[in-house]
């Protein structure tokens, strides 16, 4: 099976690819700066640097925001016949906070309250009515680029005025104190593949570890967990990195389509690039077996063999309560719809 990676070629992607080796016949790292796609009434052509794209059973597309429509084009042109794990539409929400937290909360993902405005005068008045402090963001940016914080109106109102410059839309976000600290998941599927703890060096508040910020192996809970993997579901991406903030109730503040691996790496003690292209390939396998998309996503919902689990059911309040190791194998997410049937002594709860 052939593989192409198409990004910046950066470290992670070099990473993926060289791992990937030991997996795919072929391994091809694309430049994205290279790629065209043509559009005509008949059809679309992807070029990669002025010859058409060879074709390949999986496509992983990876790069910043500046990209986002060329990403989203390819995706369009290129999913039906290769597996890509990261949907159209995700590339548009995804390389937009504010997008990215609509689409979480219509999919009742915990997420701060947050605001946009469209003007420096709209932005004022929000400012009146919100609790200091607050964080403030610029719709795009990586690496915690983009993102400042406010502890009084004052100093909010100032940093609003030199934002104008960059005529873009402001992001206001309620602050949640967590110590300068953050969790980055990374995500493949059903799986979680890592997390880390980020905390800011004592000087800085944004916990990224392009900013100085060190991380540290984290085990996430189960609530995290499943508000981790319904995170990336509701943006349609089956590889990505999710972070949350620490409270009463877990809180997701961004999804990164293309994160980077080696902070990650290193504080979990994985091969994170290592699990990103076994996820690939047996991904690629399950939709080279599939005639169609749907018959991939059935099969997806199929991947895992039945297994038969002897365990006690604690019954409190009449509703029934299933073991960690149950809910975990069965891959549900809170708030997922499901067929329940039931006979005298038999429950079986399958995915809607």
């Amino acid at each position: 099976m052939k593989l192409a990676i198409i990004s910046l070629k950066g470290e992670s992607s070099s990473k993926i690819a060289e791992e990937a080796k030991a997996f795919f016949k072929q391994v091809d790292l694309l430049d994205i700066r290279k790629i065209e796609v043509h559009a005509t009434s008949k059809k679309l052509d992807v070029l990669y640097d002025g010859n058409l794209i060879e074709k390949y059973d999986c496509i992983y597309i990876r790069g910043s925001h500046r990209y986002m429509q060329l990403q989203r084009a390819l995706t369009e042109s290129l999913n039906e016949e290769s597996y890509m794990p990261i949907k159209p539409r995700s590339f548009t929400i995804g390389h937009d906070k504010f997008l990215t937290l609509v689409e979480l909360q219509k999919n009742k993902v915990p997420i701060p309250t947050t605001y946009l405005a469209t003007t420096v005068g709209s932005a004022k008045k929000i400012l009146s009515k919100v609790n200091f402090p607050i964080t403030m963001k610029l719709p795009s940016g990586t690496q915690g680029k983009g993102v400042m914080f406010a502890d009084s109106i004052q100093s909010a109102n100032s940093l609003l005025d030199t934002l104008d410059v960059f005529k873009q839309h402001f992001i206001i976000e309620e602050y949640i104190e967590t110590n300068a600290t953050d969790i980055r998941v990374i995500v493949a599927g059903n799986k979680i593949l890592g997390a880390m703890k980020r905390k800011a060096t004592p000087d800085e508040l944004r916990a990224n570890i392009h900013m100085g910020a060190v991380g540290a192996n984290y085990t996430l809970n189960p609530d995290m967990e499943q508000i981790a993997l319904k995170a990336a579901k509701a943006l349609g991406a089956d590889i990505c990195a999710v972070d949350l903030l620490e409270g009463l109730k877990p809180m997701v503040i961004e999804v990164n389509l293309s994160p980077g691996l080696t902070g990650i790496s290193k504080a979990t003690g994985k091969n994170i690039a290592k699990l990103i292209a076994e996820n690939l390939y047996e991904n690629t396998k399950l939709f080279k077996s599939s005639k169609t998309s749907n018959d991939y996503n059935n099969a997806l919902e199929n991947i895992n063999n039945k297994k038969e689990i002897i365990a006690n059911i604690e019954i409190k309040a009449g509703k029934i309560r299933l073991p960690e190791v149950i809910t975990k194998a069965i891959g549900f997410i809170d708030n997922e719809e499901v067929v329940i049937s039931i006979d005298k002594g038999k429950i079986i709860i399958k995915k809607l």
